[in-house]
């Protein structure tokens, strides 16, 4: 990404060619709805244009290639975490691992699930479920701007010895802010409470280096949004202490080493894999789990860190615009430490806004009653100030 002597302002470090190169239809509008799905890059799209075109002919796709790719996959989830890829698991969405941390809690004696108000029903309604287990999910109320009330939480956790997991968001998908997962894990760990991740809406955009070390149980992403890949593509992390305390709730024949050779699949008695891939579903979608390896591999060429300076430059203008605003407030965290990809703006009346958006070509968000920005790499500081005209 260097030799680029004029990047467009506000773009990454060579973002003029990245752009180019990677999102050359990105011009054809203006895209401000990562946090709804990302745009794919280049790469990722002749990923699966050479998949395709080898099924439809039949010819190069062999059980090495499956595997080779499935490896990448999981390699790049792994680096893009900071874990090995022995603790990386596939999955077809977010849903998948939040309801394997329920079913890991679940397997154990009842008590109170924490959750706060907000969470995306992906991470509250497998939980619920678990009332039928004898647990009680309790879901902490939001304040008046609709952001989590940690504090609150933390004083259950503290206060309630029945506390068997905390179920949050990395990043919140409606107010865009960013749990302190360090905190949460050291909270978490001293009372051996399990503590399940959904950071669809942080991995890409914010940097997260070794959740294990941090003391996360359990993180889940689909990678359809700020990882630029495919929708039915994502990963799921389960710390290695886990790995043999638990067995499966659920099984495929692709989490047997049996899989590994298929002259031995008849062989009923094979012995579980001994590391993630236990709790892979089968059949995967190996084509564009190889896309989502491509995207992630580029995100990781970028760096992260550079990812989510240039997304928070981008919001620094609409934060500057947005001072004194009659009619508009910040709901995101200000602290550039307290968010990640996602800027929500409370407007008095959001319907002449979010209107005009539409009329002007501009793609965002309203969730909650509030509009939604989610840039990314391949947005322009010309694009947001286009933004700001029509809302202006």
């Amino acid at each position: 990404m260097t030799g680029e002597a004029d990047p467009p302002e506000g773009l990454v470090p060579g973002g003029a060619r990245l752009r180019a190169e990677e999102f050359p239809d990105a011009s054809d509008g203006i895209y401000l709805n990562a946090a709804s799905f990302g745009l794919l890059p280049a790469r990722t799209r002749a990923v699966i244009d050479r998949w395709s075109h080898d099924r439809a002919s039949g010819v190069g796709v062999d059980p090495e290639r499956f595997d080779q790719a499935l490896t990448r996959a999981r390699a790049a989830a792994g680096q893009l975490i900071g874990e090995p890829v022995e603790a990386i698991a596939l999955a077809p969405n977010t849903s998948y691992g939040v309801n394997l941390a329920a079913e890991i809690v679940g397997a154990g004696a009842p008590g109170r699930i924490l959750l706060s108000d907000g969470e995306f029903p992906a991470n509250v309604l497998p939980w619920k479920r678990l009332s039928e287990r004898g647990f009680e999910v309790e879901v902490v109320p939001a304040d008046s701007q609709g952001l989590p009330r940690f504090g609150a939480m933390e004083e259950r956790l503290a206060a309630d010895p029945s506390v068997r997991a905390v179920a949050i968001s990395m990043v919140q998908f409606g107010t865009g802010v960013l749990a302190d997962l360090e905190a949460w894990g050291a909270k978490c760990r001293e009372r051996e409470v399990f503590l399940a991740v959904d950071a669809i809406q942080g991995l890409g955009v914010s940097p997260l280096d070794g959740p294990g070390a941090l003391g996360v149980d359990l993180l889940t992403s689909g990678a359809q949004k700020w990882l630029l890949s495919p929708w039915g593509t994502g990963f799921v992390y389960l710390h290695p202490r886990h790995l043999e305390r638990i067995h499966p709730p659920f099984v495929s024949w692709f989490g047997f080493e049996s899989a590994l050779d298929f002259e031995k699949l008849l062989d009923y008695e094979s012995p579980l894999l001994p590391d993630a891939r236990r709790f892979e579903p089968a059949t995967l979608p190996v084509h564009d789990l190889e896309a989502m390896a491509a995207s992630i591999e580029l995100l990781l060429e970028v760096g992260v860190d550079r990812i989510r300076g240039h997304v928070h430059a981008l919001h620094d203008r609409v934060l500057e615009w947005a001072v004194d605003r009659p009619g508009v407030e910040v709901v995101t965290p200000r602290d550039a430490a307290r968010r990640a990809g996602i800027l929500s703006l409370a407007f008095d009346e959001i319907g002449e806004p979010a209107a005009a958006l539409e009329r002007a070509g501009i793609a965002a968000a309203v969730r909650g009653g509030r509009l939604r920005l989610a840039p990314h790499l391949y947005n322009t500081a010309d694009e947001i100030d286009a933004l700001l005209a029509v809302v202006g």
